[in-house]
C-alpha cells in the first residue's frame, strides 16, 4: 500500500502519533551516542535487546555521553508490523477506510507493504515504510532530525541479514552537499590514504584486513564516510567489525588478535568479526591522496600500474553502483554527480592482485611507501563509462548523474553490439534457442534500438567478449530481457516501457 500526502499538519501529527506510540508499549530509552566524525547521533534505545548489536559493530564511534548531537535515532522492538499504520492515523486502516479496503480487495494479494511519501520530500523514499515480509518499520520525520527503526526479530543470526547495522539511516545522517557514506574501503602509510573501489569478491576486503594487521593505518574495509573539503577528501570510520569468506577466516585467524566472531551473514558466504583489538589503527579524518583499482588475477607477482582512462571509468562505475544500490540510492542523481566529482580528480590506479594475499600487502606498502603523485589523469564527464563484471553490464553517464543496469542476457545482446554485430545476426543467434517465449524477439528488438537510442554503442569494445547465447543464460534470468535506467523519481524498464516507483 502507497499513500502519498504534502500536508505537513498531517505529516507531524503521524510522527506524534508514532512517538506516543513507541513511549506506551516500552520503558524508558537507555540513551547511547554515535560519533561518526562529521555527524553526532543520540540513540534513543527502547529495550536492551538492541544494545548488545550496536555494542558489538560500532564500538568505535560508540559514547555514553557526547555534549551534543546533530540527529536522533529512535529503537523499538515492534512485534506488530502490520497494525502499526492503523495506529499512525486512522486513515490508514483497512478496517474503517472503505476506499483503502475496496483497493485492497481488488488487488486480491496479501499486501507485503507500507508506505508514505512526503511529496514535497522524495517520490523514491518513504517518510515511513512498513516492511510486512521482513518485519521491520523505518521513519524519517526530517523537520525534528529524528529517524525510527523498528524491529521484530532481534536474534543475532536473523538481525545480522540487515548486514551493517543502521547503514541506510547513517546514509541519510551524514549526507550533505559535500559528505557521503561510500561502500569502499581505505587504508593508508603516513597519511597516504588510498581509497579501493571495487565491487564485491574482487579481492578487496582481504587486501583491506590483511594490510590493517600488518599495521597500515585503517578506516574501514567496506562501509565509510567521505568529506569533501575545498581540495581535499577525507575519509571517516563508521563500523568496528570485518567481514571474511570462511576460507580467509581461517587463513588469517591467528592474525585476528582476539577479534570477537559475531556472527554470519544472510548468505553464510561471510563471517562477521568485532575488531576493537585493532582500534590503534583506525583512524578519523584520514586523508585520501590516490584510488586503487584491484582485480584477482591469476600472475605469479602483484603488480600496479596507472589505469587507462577506461580502467579509470570502471572502477568509478562500481564504486557509485556499489554506494548507490547499497543505499538505495540509485535514483538519486544529484548523490551520484557528487560521488563522481568526489573521485574524478584523483590519479587510479589498477592494482592487479596475485594468489599470494600476504605478496600482495608487502606490494601495497613498498608502493604507498615510496608514492609520488604522477599527473593527474583527466576523465571527460561527456563520455559514457561502462562496466561489465560478473556478465553484469552498469552504465555511467556522469553529466546526467543516470545509470544504467542489464541482466545476464541483455549484457550479452549489449556486448554483441559492442563488437559490431548487427541486429539480423543477433536475432539469427537468438532464434536458434528453444522454449523462448511468445513476444521475446520483439522484446529484443526493442532492447537493441533502446541501447541505439541512448547512444550506449561507443568505441568500448575492449570490454566486450563474444557471449554465447543459450537456454542456460535465459533461465538465468527467467526469460525476460531487462534493461533498467534509473532516473531521478522513477526506474524505468526499457524493454517493457513500465515505470516503477521503489
Amino acid at each position: 500500500m502507497i499513500i502519498k500526502t504534502s500536508d505537513k499538519n498531517k505529516i507531524n501529527e503521524i510522527f506524534l502519533n508514532l512517538n506516543r506510540y513507541i513511549n506506551k508499549i516500552t520503558s524508558n530509552p537507555i540513551v547511547k551516542y554515535l560519533d561518526l566524525g562529521t555527524q553526532r547521533v543520540r540513540l534513543l534505545i527502547y529495550g536492551a535487546a538492541f544494545l548488545p548489536h550496536i555494542e558489538r559493530q560500532m564500538t568505535f564511534v560508540l559514547r555514553d555521553k557526547l555534549d551534543s548531537y546533530d540527529c536522533t535515532l529512535v529503537l523499538w522492538q515492534e512485534e506488530a508490523v502490520r497494525e502499526l499504520p492503523a495506529v499512525l492515523s486512522e486513515e490508514f486502516d483497512l478496517k474503517t477506510n472503505l476506499k483503502l479496503r475496496i483497493e485492497y480487495l481488488v488487488r486480491k494479494q496479501p499486501l507485503r507493504f507500507f508506505k508514505l511519501f512526503d511529496e514535497g520530500y522524495s517520490k523514491i523514499s518513504p517518510i515511513i515504510f512498513c516492511n510486512y515480509e521482513k518485519e521491520t518499520v523505518e521513519g524519517c520525520d526530517l523537520e525534528k532530525k529524528t529517524y525510527y527503526y523498528g524491529v521484530k526479530d532481534l536474534s543475532a543470526e536473523e538481525f545480522i541479514k540487515e548486514g551493517h547495522l543502521f547503514v541506510q539511516f547513517i546514509n541519510k545522517i551524514a549526507k550533505s552537499n559535500d559528505t557521503n557514506i561510500v561502500h569502499g574501503a581505505v587504508v593508508g602509510i603516513k597519511d597516504n590514504g588510498v581509497l579501493l573501489c571495487a565491487r564485491g569478491q574482487r579481492g578487496k576486503s582481504t587486501l583491506t584486513v590483511l594490510s590493517m594487521m600488518e599495521g597500515f593505518d585503517y578506516v574501514s574495509d567496506d562501509y565509510l564516510i567521505l568529506k569533501k573539503e575545498r581540495d581535499n577528501l577525507y575519509a571517516y570510520p563508521i563500523y568496528s567489525i570485518i567481514t571474511l569468506s570462511p576460507k580467509m577466516y581461517n587463513e588469517l585467524y591467528d592474525r585476528l588478535e582476539g577479534g570477537r566472531f559475531v556472527s554470519n551473514n544472510a548468505r553464510k558466504d561471510k563471517y562477521v568479526i568485532n575488531i576493537k583489538n585493532f582500534h590503534k589503527q583506525f583512524r578519523v579524518k584520514y586523508p585520501i591522496r590516490l584510488c586503487i583499482f584491484p582485480e584477482i588475477t591469476g600472475q605469479e607477482k602483484p603488480s600496479i600500474s596507472i589505469c587507462s582512462e577506461e580502467e579509470k571509468g570502471r572502477a568509478i562505475v562500481q564504486l557509485i553502483q556499489s554506494t548507490v544500490s547499497q543505499m538505495r540510492d540509485t535514483n538519486n542523481t544529484d548523490t551520484i554527480k557528487k560521488l563522481y566529482s568526489m573521485v574524478k580528480d584523483f590519479n587510479f590506479y589498477k592494482f592487479n592482485l596475485s594468489p599470494d594475499i600476504f605478496a600482495n600487502t608487502e606490494f601495497l606498502r613498498e608502493f604507498l611507501t615510496n608514492f609520488k603523485q604522477e599527473e593527474i589523469g583527466v576523465i571527460d564527464e561527456d563520455k559514457l563509462y561502462v562496466d561489465i563484471t560478473f556478465d553484469i553490464a552498469n552504465i555511467l553517464e556522469p553529466k546526467s548523474g543516470r545509470l544504467y543496469q542489464m541482466n545476464h542476457f541483455a549484457t550479452a545482446v549489449y556486448q554483441s553490439l559492442l563488437l559490431g554485430e548487427s541486429e539480423e545476426e543477433i536475432l539469427s543467434r537468438v532464434r536458434g534457442i528453444n522454449e523462448l517465449s511468445e513476444g521475446f524477439e520483439e522484446d529484443l528488438k526493442i532492447l537493441i534500438k533502446e541501447i541505439r537510442t541512448r547512444s550506449l554503442v561507443r568505441d568500448l569494445s575492449s570490454q566486450a567478449i563474444k557471449p554465447n547465447y543459450d537456454l542456460e543464460l535465459l533461465r538465468k534470468n527467467n526469460f525476460k530481457l531487462s534493461f533498467r535506467s534509473f532516473d531521478s523519481d522513477t526506474n524505468v524498464e526499457l524493454v517493457k516501457k513500465e515505470n516503477k516507483n521503489d
